[in-house]
């Protein structure tokens, strides 16, 4: 892998994201949904930044897929799913660090890495799942 392909990961990885939060706050009550807008509204702007980023550097920017597989058809399925894409967004996230010499998007990827980790400890412990943290993030 390389930097761009890892770039364009974290961008798929984002779209991904983008729309299992769309779907999942449909299922999850007023104060759990807004810890969802909050997600959302986070990876739609580490994706405009990723866009931007990969622009400047004249690498495609592939766009999201026409669906993706998040079967919610309640709470549970919603908490569950909020789980994986943050575990997902922070493999990828990782995958980058691994990749990059540019500090900048070294520094990006980082902090995109401990915002997943953060947002996926926060829906373990909403779910009432354990343990609430995993010592590595962005490991499957």
């Amino acid at each position: 892998m390389n930097e761009a392909s890892a770039l364009a990961d974290a961008l798929a990885t984002e779209h991904a994201a983008i729309y299992a939060y769309g779907v999942l706050g449909a299922r999850l009550d007023d104060p759990t949904r807004q810890l969802a807008q909050a997600a959302f509204d986070a990876h739609r702007a580490r994706r405009d930044d990723l866009l931007a980023r990969l622009r400047s550097r004249r690498l495609p920017t592939p766009g999201p897929a026409a669906s993706y597989d998040v079967l919610v058809t309640g709470r549970t399925q919603a908490l569950t799913l909020a789980v994986r894409v943050e575990t997902e967004v922070g493999v990828r996230w990782r995958d980058l660090v691994a990749v990059t010499d540019d500090r900048g998007l070294r520094g990006l990827a980082v902090h995109a890495l401990q915002d997943s980790a953060v947002r996926a400890a926060q829906w373990r412990k909403t779910a009432g799942l354990s343990p609430v943290t995993v010592a590595l993030p962005g490991r499957v």
